[in-house]
């Protein structure tokens, strides 16, 4: 019988989590593998770790893969050597951003350096109206002069952000034309292809980082592909982008900008694909890992998307899944301010050296040390028992840091919990009630290596009566891409008011982006019948200074309905609405997705193993006292019987902690699903 692999890679900032899927007639088996990551040369932790898992690649057919790779080189400033054109005049757009601050009470402010220097920006004499029209035509000689200019001084990419390009596309696609014809080897980007869509800094911006972190990872993928080919890999390789979806590795020249802050979107995924099995939509995402939290509100199985996101300070305007991210994750340093308080994260020991326990040098304590340090998590069986921890490591971090405090370590260690998940209820309450949803009416989706630890202590605080921890939550990320979508987004700017736009008008644009987006699809080698379209406007009153995304039912829809829908929509995010101010359409957006859930075939039947049933008991520090817990493997707990509190489930990628007055069901596709006690009467 012939069977087929499928492997899925998340690079995390700690870990690298990898799943392969083998699928044999009506057969699937899954092996799961977490190895610590190599963030010098990231295709070597995927490729050690999957070597480790197969030795036959020959019938792998895809490779599922995301990373931190583009987000790093914008982190770290490790991009290749990039150029900007603009219009004449806009050349110090990059500089200028936004002209506000960030922080208005901080004298010695500096805005985030763009990654394209001022001396690297280049004006073309070319002028186009707000509505497209030629006002000042563009020559192809200067062009010409420029490109000989970006050749002499070693330029390697080039970005093209016209004034207006979003109307009329016509002069950024002569300059790119002239551009790759005179510099071949070097990638060539125009804001048109990427992101037609007005507010010029978010779209140079968006443009200029595309330029710059493109040659990255077009080379990280080439490298990856060569150590693939040797290993007699003939699949397709899949990479992740941040709304959730996947695209082939082929479409990543134009997509580049796509993939930052990618890592986190997959887990959302699998969050969502999880949480439906268990017949729950309304969820609240809460992902933990080495360095940090992440969170993300989703209604009735759709999770919220953003536009208006930022990297290191500088704009991305492409939709990403919003997430919220805060530096509080198992790597999180404790340390002390210069008022001698306790203050953890957002630094992070990462992979290299690590918390202490990991005894690879590291010396600071850490919340993983913490854990360790109170019981919570067994040395013997951390990590499927694989990676052995030092104890006594951890213990000598916080008799130190306790001693500088004046309390005992075990103060010190709870402390530093406590202050962490502060930060991480804050999240939870920055994605829910500050936006005007109450998160008690969501169940809360905890998963990463840390997430279940902490998880039902965050619902206690905010008031959650329910907490689901999935199957394979220490490597959720990398099974959302084994059920993760083929998704392309495209965006219009075209601004009407709502009172003169009629239903033809709306179904015509969104049909002119339908053919554009399905031209795209077909570009990147996608043909699929049943390719889903969804469709939405950003709209904002008149004379307001940003938009909210309104989702639509049919592509013709009249202006009026829009604005009704904006009506509520805007009352429920800032609590009041105005009726008697005219509303305008500003962007049409639409989503095309290719599902992909019939890949997956079944991998999420439970059946526990009796010989993994029996009960353990230890002693864990909880609220300054050391008490007996019950610690379960996660394999062996019985569907039909409860875990009660405090009780402690171990599983080879994460440990779920089950306070007092929660109890544990485990239900049938092998997730736990938590839920406290009072509520259930």
């Amino acid at each position: 019988m012939d069977s087929k692999k499928r492997l899925a890679v998340e690079i995390g900032g700690t870990f690298t989590d990898i799943i392969l899927i083998e699928q044999a007639g009506d057969q699937t088996s899954l092996k799961t593998l977490k190895v610590p990551s190599t963030p010098k040369s990231p295709e070597l932790g995927v490729i050690r770790g999957v070597d480790e898992l197969q030795s036959d690649w020959s019938d792998t057919v895809e490779l599922l893969h995301g990373s931190t790779v583009a987000t790093n080189a914008v982190l770290e400033r490790k991009g290749f050597k990039a150029a900007l054109l603009v219009t004449e005049g806009f050349a110090d757009i990059l500089e200028i951003q936004r002209g506000d601050k960030e922080n208005i009470y901080d004298l010695f402010y500096q805005r985030t350096p763009s990654v394209i220097p001022r001396n690297h920006v280049y004006p073309v004499h070319e002028r186009l109206s707000h509505r497209g029209e030629i006002l000042t035509p563009i020559r192809e000689d200067d062009i010409a002069a420029i490109a000989d200019k970006l050749h002499a001084n070693g330029i390697q990419a080039v970005g093209i952000c016209f004034l207006h390009s979003y109307a009329n596309a016509e002069h950024e696609q002569k300059a790119k034309m002239v551009l790759e014809s005179r510099m071949p080897d070097a990638t060539i980007i125009a804001s048109s292809d990427i992101l037609p869509q007005f507010r010029e800094y978010e779209r140079a911006s968006t443009t200029s980082i595309s330029a710059y972190i493109a040659p990255v990872m077009i080379r990280y993928v080439e490298s990856l592909q060569n150590e693939l080919r040797r290993r007699s890999f003939n699949g397709e390789i899949m990479i992740t982008q941040s709304n959730g979806g996947i695209i082939p590795v082929h479409a990543l020249r134009n997509e580049v900008a796509r993939t930052l802050l990618s890592g986190p979107a997959a887990g959302v995924t699998g969050a969502i694909y999880m949480a439906e099995q268990a017949n729950i939509s309304d969820i609240i995402t809460f992902d933990i890992g080495g360095t940090s939290a992440d969170v993300c509100l989703v209604n009735r199985g759709v999770p919220m998307v953003s536009t208006e996101n930022k990297i290191d300070g500088l704009s991305i305007a492409v939709p990403m899944l919003d997430i919220t991210t805060v530096g509080a994750g198992g790597g999180s340093i404790g340390w002390l301010d210069d008022g001698n308080m306790l203050r953890v994260g957002p630094h992070s020991a990462g992979a290299d050296p690590g918390p202490a326990c990991y005894g690879r040098g590291g010396t600071q304590p850490t919340i993983t040390d913490a854990l360790v340090y109170r019981g919570f998590i067994r040395p013997q069986h951390f990590a499927g028992g694989s990676y052995p921890l030092d104890v006594d490591a951890s213990r000598r971090t916080f008799d130190e840091l306790g001693a500088k405090l004046g309390v005992s370590p075990e103060d010190a260690a709870e402390a530093m919990v406590r202050i962490v998940e502060a930060h991480m209820i804050q999240a939870i309450r920055l994605v829910s009630t500050e936006r005007g949803y109450d998160a008690r009416n969501y169940t809360l989706v905890a998963f990463g290596g840390g997430g279940a630890l902490h998880a039902a202590n965050l619902a206690e605080e905010i008031g959650m009566n329910q907490v689901l921890v999935p199957r394979y939550a220490g490597i959720l990320s990398s099974f959302g891409l084994l059920v993760a979508d083929i998704i392309r987004d495209n965006v219009q700017t075209r601004v009407t008011l709502c009172r003169d736009t009629d239903a033809a008008f709306v179904n015509g644009e969104f049909d002119q982006l339908k053919s554009r987006t399905a031209q795209d699809m077909s570009a990147y080698g996608l043909h699929s019948a049943e390719t889903i379209y969804q469709f939405s406007c950003d709209v904002r009153y008149q004379g307001q200074a940003f938009e909210l995304p309104i989702d639509l039912d049919s592509p013709a829809t009249s202006g009026e309905t829009i604005a009704e829908q904006f009506h509520e929509a805007h009352l429920k995010r800032y609590g009041y609405k105005s009726p008697h101010i005219p509303v305008e359409i500003v962007n049409y957006r639409i989503r095309a997705i290719i599902s992909r859930k019939d890949k997956t075939g079944d991998m999420l039947g439970y059946r526990p193993d009796p010989s993994l049933s029996a009960v353990e008991q230890n002693q864990v520090l909880i609220q300054g006292k050391w008490v007996t817990c019950s610690f379960y493997n996660w394999n062996g707990i019985s569907p039909l019987a409860p875990v009660q509190g405090p009780a402690i489930v171990e599983e080879s990628s994460t440990t779920c902690y089950i306070p007092t007055g929660w109890a544990g069901y485990m239900l049938r596709n092998g997730s736990l699903l938590l839920i406290k006690e009072e509520a259930t009467r």
